[in-house]
């Protein structure tokens, strides 16, 4: 028996690879200014993480979450401490943040504190145990809204929030670029996570996981 003759003679006649197209609806086609700009404004983020001599060939590994890009890295390029009120942009009304999320915004029981928007986040300063806590909420079909580098002394935990699961970034300070106008900040302890169509993100200098995450379930 000759097996590579039998084998030649079983090779099957393959079909012609069809061509691939792709049609988005022109509503996803469309980006809008501020969006481009804030896309623009992450590349500006890693570029400004790798001017560092320090971090140069240093991103050791990357983490994502709606729109949330948080990337590790050797040492941080510099950024100053700001307080959580610090450039939150304008009060909109709640209507108008539902209009700019795209979807409705989670608030805390009782009276809901004044809504801010600027760029591209919807944000309110709730009170915990007397300490200021930060509650900012993204729209998830908008990508590459927020950057967040850690170094040494930061860790990063998956932790479950109800029935999502998102991150528990806590230690040493980390910077957070919010916009392509807005200098990078350090921000304290953050809980990160996904719910209802939005990325949410609480954060607290003297904040704890467990006050963050019961604070993450108690919004509406």
């Amino acid at each position: 028996m000759d097996l590579e003759r039998d084998l030649r003679a079983l090779e099957p006649a393959w079909p012609e690879t069809p061509e691939l197209r792709l049609s988005l609806p022109a509503q996803s086609r469309r980006r809008r200014p501020w969006l481009v700009a804030i896309a623009a404004a992450v590349v500006v983020a890693v570029a400004a993480a790798l001017a560092v001599p320090q971090s140069r060939g240093a991103i050791l590994r990357l983490f994502h979450l709606g729109g949330v890009t948080i990337v590790r890295v050797d040492t941080l390029p510099p950024a100053q401490e700001r307080p959580l009120a610090a450039g939150l942009g304008p009060v909109v009304s709640r209507s108008e943040a539902e209009r700019l999320l795209r979807t409705a915004p989670l608030l805390p029981p009782g009276p809901a504190p004044p809504l801010h928007f600027g760029n591209g986040v919807v944000s309110l300063l709730l009170a915990d145990r007397g300490r200021p806590v930060l509650l900012s909420e993204l729209g998830s079909g908008d990508p590459l809204l927020m950057k967040k580098l850690l170094a040494t002394g930061t860790s990063i935990e998956g932790t479950p929030v109800g029935p999502a699961y998102g991150y528990w970034i806590s230690g040493a300070p980390h910077a957070v670029y919010l916009g392509p106008d807005v200098p990078p900040r350090l921000a304290g302890n953050v809980l990160l996570w996904q719910r209802e169509g939005l990325t949410l993100r609480l954060e607290g200098n003297g904040l704890t996981r467990g006050r963050a995450v019961a604070l993450a379930r108690s919004l509406r």
